[in-house]
């Protein structure tokens, strides 16, 4: 069962993809009768594979579910709270988005460069939250770990899947939706 902060996180990693260059799916199982599931998967137009972990705790960063880390790019999505409590045990390569509320300008230093010229510098720090994904550590390119052919018919399937429970919800509602019309809107003869 899915907790409240992952549902509210893939709602953030679906808004944060280009409709038009972007081909996702969540919950792919890579290969026809694989082990491994990936939290979401993501094909672009520059045929880059991006897999996506989607971990909402400690306890979640630390369990034993097998991370899939099959893409060209491969990212953990978190709360930015829990991003500051396990930064240093993201592996170098491992890239991070994190759910903030906003970036806040923080003033830093005063910094006196070179020539003489005193300035001041500024950075931006995420405030905690549920409104945007921020990408504050940018993953490095690697080799696939799978095959693309592979990884792409996974997608397929994973997609058809999602298509099918869709239709069958749809189809549920309509009948429901039919039911409830019939029930109210029935007039008896002679009336």
């Amino acid at each position: 069962m899915k907790t409240q902060t992952t549902k509210d996180l893939e709602k953030l990693l679906e808004k944060h993809f280009n409709s038009r260059n972007d081909f996702y799916v969540f919950e792919c199982t890579l290969g026809w009768y694989g082990k491994e599931i990936v939290d979401c998967v993501m094909y672009n137009c520059q045929r880059e594979v991006n897999c996506f972990e989607i971990k909402q705790s400690v306890q979640d960063f630390h369990s034993k579910n097998k991370l899939s880390f099959f893409g060209n790019k491969n990212y953990f999505v978190m709360p930015y709270e829990l991003y500051k409590k396990v930064e240093n045990e993201i592996p170098y390569e491992i890239g991070c988005y994190v759910a903030i509320d906003r970036l806040e300008e923080k003033e830093s230093t005063n910094v006196i460069n070179e020539y003489g010229t005193k300035r001041k510098t500024y950075r931006a720090e995420p405030v905690n939250g549920m409104n945007e994904l921020y990408c504050i550590k940018p993953a490095k390119r690697v080799d696939l770990k799978a095959d693309k052919e592979v990884i792409l018919s996974s997608m397929l399937r994973s997609m058809q899947r999602d298509f099918n429970r869709n239709r069958r919800f749809e189809y549920e509602n309509l009948k429901k939706e039919i039911k409830e019309i019939k029930e109210n809107n029935c007039y008896k003869i002679g009336d």
